[in-house]
C-alpha cells in the first residue's frame, strides 16, 4: 500500500513549476516532497520548528566579498522574521564568507541544512553520512535560478569555437568547483578535445587574470563572473568572446539533511518558503525569492571524491 501511495504522489507531482528563465522539468525522487499538511487556524498552531542552516550566498551581504558591496546586498532578515511569525519556523543562520569553512561544517555535521551552491555540499555528503535533499532554489536579482560554466577567450583571440581549445592552454577551477572544473572537463572529454595544459585556480578572478595576462588561451568562469564576482573591478564583458557554455545547474539551493530533518518538516519548510516568494517575496531578497528545485543530478567523478 505504501508503494502505491508513493507512486501516486510522484504522479501528482509529475510536473513542477519552472524556475524563472527555465523550462518545466519532471519531478523525481530528487525534487519531489510530500504535500505539507494544510494551514491550520491560530488555535491549532503547528509545533515550532527550529533548524540550523549554514549560508554561503554570492548575493548575500554577510557572505560576499567587500568589492561587491553595491551588488551583493541581499539580506534574509525579513524572510526569517516572517517564517517565525507566520509559520512557527525558526531558521538559525550561520554565515560563512569562505566556502572552505562551510565545507568543513558539512563534514563535522554541525547543521541541519545549507543555503549555498548545491555542489559545495553534495560533494562531501559521503564523508558526513548525510542524506541531502534540495528543498528549494533561490532566484538571483534577475530572477534566474540557474547558472553554468562559460568558456571564454579574449575578444581579439583567433579562437572562435570550443574546438579551437584543442592543444591550447586553459584555466579551470579547482576540483571542488562543478561549473568551473567538473562540468567543463566532462564537456571537453565528450567532444574529444584535449588542452595542452590545464591551470587550476581558486576563483573566477584568477582565471580571468590568467587569460588577460596571456598565461592561458581560454578560461572557464562561472556565468555570473562578470556581473557578481570580484572580477567586476578589472574585467568587462566586451573584453571577451564566449566559446561555449556547460549545461545549466542550480546557482543557490537550500538543502536539508534528511538524517536530521524529517521529510514532513522539509515539506513544511518548502511550502512556507514558496508562499513567501513571488509577489510576496520580501524586497531584501533582491528578487522573487524561492522556487521548487529544478532537477539536477551531478556526475560524481573520482577526482571530486
Amino acid at each position: 500500500m505504501r508503494r502505491v501511495c508513493y507512486t501516486a504522489l510522484l504522479l501528482l507531482l509529475a510536473w513542477i513549476p519552472p524556475a524563472a528563465g527555465g523550462e518545466p522539468v519532471p519531478a523525481d525522487r530528487e525534487t519531489a516532497l510530500p504535500s505539507a499538511r494544510p494551514e491550520v487556524s491560530n488555535k491549532e498552531a503547528p509545533a515550532p520548528l527550529v533548524l540550523k542552516i549554514a549560508v554561503n550566498d554570492i548575493y548575500c551581504r554577510k557572505t560576499a566579498c567587500d568589492c561587491l558591496g553595491d551588488i551583493a546586498t541581499r539580506t534574509y532578515d525579513t524572510l526569517l522574521a516572517e517564517l517565525k511569525s507566520k509559520y512557527h519556523i525558526t531558521l538559525e543562520f550561520t554565515y560563512f564568507m569562505e566556502v572552505f569553512d562551510l565545507q568543513k561544517a558539512v563534514t563535522t555535521k554541525q547543521f541541519d541544512g545549507f543555503l549555498c551552491k548545491p555542489w559545495t555540499v553534495l560533494q562531501h555528503a559521503d564523508k558526513s553520512n548525510a542524506r541531502f535533499k534540495r528543498v528549494a532554489d533561490i532566484l538571483d536579482p534577475a530572477n534566474q535560478a540557474l547558472m553554468s560554466g562559460v568558456f571564454l577567450t579574449l575578444a581579439g583571440s583567433p579562437l572562435r569555437t570550443l574546438a579551437g581549445v584543442q592543444g591550447k592552454r586553459i584555466a579551470l577551477g579547482q576540483t571542488d568547483s562543478y561549473e568551473k572544473h567538473q562540468a567543463p572537463l566532462q564537456m571537453l572529454a565528450a567532444k574529444k578535445i584535449t588542452p595542452s595544459e590545464q591551470l587550476l585556480f581558486s576563483s573566477c578572478s584568477e582565471n580571468l587574470s590568467a587569460l588577460m595576462d596571456g598565461k592561458v588561451d581560454a578560461a572557464v568562469v562561472s556565468s555570473y563572473a562578470l556581473t557578481a564576482s570580484c572580477a567586476v573591478d578589472f574585467a568587462k564583458p566586451e573584453q571577451f568572446r564566449t566559446l561555449a557554455e556547460t549545461a545549466k545547474m542550480p546557482l543557490t539551493s537550500l538543502l536539508l539533511d534528511l538524517q536530521r530533518v524529517p521529510l514532513t518538516d522539509a515539506a513544511r519548510l518548502q511550502q512556507a518558503l514558496l508562499q513567501l516568494s513571488g509577489d510576496k517575496a520580501p524586497q531584501d531578497l533582491l528578487g522573487k525569492g524561492f522556487v521548487p528545485p529544478v532537477s539536477w543530478q551531478p556526475v560524481f567523478s573520482s577526482a571530486s571524491r
